[in-house]
């Protein structure tokens, strides 16, 4: 369980890889397929902010701690979907929507990497940003029809509490 603020919405978003997915699911499939980061539109950044050619890194000398940062870039297969809601936290946890609607056919939400995918990121950001006049459904739509990245401040803040928990079935149905 934790706290945390809601400080803004982000209309088509960059993915930042988070280090610990990087370690556990990225990199190996970097390294058994060398077309993994085009193919899905990732860029790598050194730390001084400059984009590397993949090519040029030898992915199999790096098993954790890569020194670099990998981006996925805004479109229809980015992996944050069209909105993402930044509430700044310990654990890398957002909520945001998904390229991936057939995964809210399924009961089971346990599709995602610690992150809280939003069925209708759209209705959620509307509430949470209040204001008929300058964001209403239609005036979001047109943001993410725009496909250019957009941020909006919240002010105020909105708190939320996340509980993630674990629930089971006993061989009694209990």
């Amino acid at each position: 369980m934790f706290n945390a603020e809601i400080r803004e919405v982000v209309f088509i978003p960059t993915w930042t890889i988070p280090p610990g997915l990087l370690n556990r699911s990225i990199l190996p499939s970097i390294k058994k397929d060398p077309g993994y980061l085009a193919t899905h539109n990732i860029r790598v950044i050194d730390a001084s902010g400059n984009f590397v050619d993949p090519a040029s890194v030898n992915w199999t000398s790096y098993s954790t701690a890569v020194p670099y940062t990998l981006r996925q870039d805004p479109g229809p297969n980015n992996s944050l979907g069209t909105v993402k809601f930044i509430f700044p936290n310990e654990h890398f946890v957002f909520l945001h929507d998904t390229p991936h609607r057939d995964l809210f056919d399924y009961p089971q939400r346990a599709f995602s990497s610690g992150c809280i995918r939003i069925e209708d990121p759209l209705q959620l950001a509307e509430l949470l940003l209040d204001d008929p006049q300058n964001h209403s459904r239609q005036a979001l739509q047109a943001i993410v029809d725009s496909r250019q990245t957009q941020r909006v401040h919240l002010n105020p803040k909105i708190p939320v509490v996340i509980m993630y928990m674990t629930a089971a079935l006993d061989t009694n149905g209990d």
